[in-house]
Order: structure tokens, then C-alpha cells, then sequence
């Protein structure tokens, strides 16, 4: 995914589109935590730290996204359903390794692959 990431990136680059600073930072961000994610911490539960990094996120800055945004804070709740939905998992699975995720990733590159093949 940072390959696709970096690869788009660059293309519009190439044809003259401007990007927000924080948006390149942003994407530099990412793809310098899933390098080191891979190579340090291949086990590392990916479903337990959003749960944790949203949580701590929402304790520290709930407040003041409530007021600039218009929301009741205490009216949101995290869904963590819906970020199991986004990576293609059932609701039944509670940890999800990086490496079980980029396993995950590489076989629907290669059923894609496959696909376009036929």
C-alpha cells in the first residue's frame, strides 16, 4: 500500500499538481511508520493500537474536536467494528498482526494480478 501511496504521489507531482505541505508530511509520516512497523514490530496488533492511539486521542483533544467541529464528544463513540470492516475483517476477529495484515495485502495484490490476467 505505501508503494501504491508513494507511486500516486509521485505521479501527481509529475503532472504539475501542488500538495499541501501537511499533506506531503503527512504521507512522509506513513510511510516512514509502516517501514519501521515491517522491520521492528511485525507482530505488533494493529487492531489494539488504533483502539488505544483513538482512545488516547479522543481523552486528549475530544473537547476541543466537539467545539470546533459542532458535536457532542460524549455522543461519539468509537467503532471499532467499523475499522475491522475497513480492512476487510469480520466483526469475530480481535487482533490482527502487522504481518497478518500485510499477508492479507499481498494476496489480494495477487488475486488482483490474477484477475486482470485473465
Amino acid at each position: 500500500m505505501v508503494t501504491e501511496v508513494q507511486r500516486v504521489i509521485k505521479a501527481l507531482l509529475g503532472y504539475g499538481a501542488s500538495l499541501p505541505k501537511e499533506l506531503m508530511l503527512y504521507v512522509k509520516n506513513m510511510v516512514f511508520l509502516d517501514g519501521a512497523i515491517s522491520r521492528l514490530a511485525p507482530d505488533l496488533d494493529i487492531l489494539g493500537e488504533v483502539a488505544n492511539i483513538s482512545m488516547m486521542f479522543a481523552q486528549r483533544h475530544g473537547d476541543r474536536l466537539g467545539k470546533e467541529l459542532g458535536v457532542d464528544p460524549d455522543a461519539v463513540a468509537f467503532d471499532m467494528s467499523g475499522v475491522k470492516a475497513s480492512l476487510g475483517l469480520e466483526d469475530n476477529v480481535d487482533r490482527m498482526t502487522y504481518k497478518e495484515l500485510q499477508a492479507r495485502r499481498d494476496l489480494i495484490q495477487k488475486r488482483m494480478r490474477d484477475h486482470v490476467g485473465h
